[in-house]
């Protein structure tokens, strides 16, 4: 199973960020069907490949590319035991049953919001920073339909 997202950040800073043991949380829990108690995942980063590896099933690898302020994301199971969870919500043919998909997500929302925010602090349902800028957008062309405009530092 392979999936990918575009964080908007550069390469370089979101393999960093990966690479830290301390960030697995965000996204390692994600991967796993278990709720309480998160093992090591086993983690192992190559800078030069910009790849890290963790063995802890479900094992895998995510590899950074891109450059600029862009970088894509990818994500890959190398276990063969990986069992995918079942989908929250209505799929499309094209769409897998798995919790990876997630766990990007959770990496984009902490890595694109790590500029000037606490990434621990989200707004719910913000995937991007274009949701965010749209947000605002609309916000400021109606400011009596509702919505809580985002903060501003």
């Amino acid at each position: 199973m392979h999936t990918k997202i575009t964080v908007h950040a550069a390469p370089e800073r979101l393999f960093a960020w990966l690479a830290e043991p301390k960030n697995a949380r965000h996204w390692f829990a994600q991967l796993r069907h278990e709720a309480d108690g998160m093992p090591d995942p086993k983690m192992s980063a190559d800078l030069a490949r910009r790849r890290i590896h963790w063995t802890t099933e479900p094992a895998g690898e995510m590899v950074v590319t891109g450059r600029g302020e862009v970088s894509d994301l990818s994500l890959s199971f190398t276990g063969s035991d990986h069992a995918p969870q079942p989908p929250a919500e209505d799929e499309s043919p094209d769409d897998g049953p798995t919790n990876a998909a997630s766990a990007l997500r959770s990496i984009k929302s902490h890595v694109e919001a790590a500029e000037g925010g606490d990434p621990d602090m989200h707004t719910p349902g913000v995937v991007s920073r274009e949701d965010v800028e749209e947000a605002d957008r609309e916000i400021a062309e109606d400011p009596d339909s509702g919505g809580t405009p985002s903060r501003k530092g």
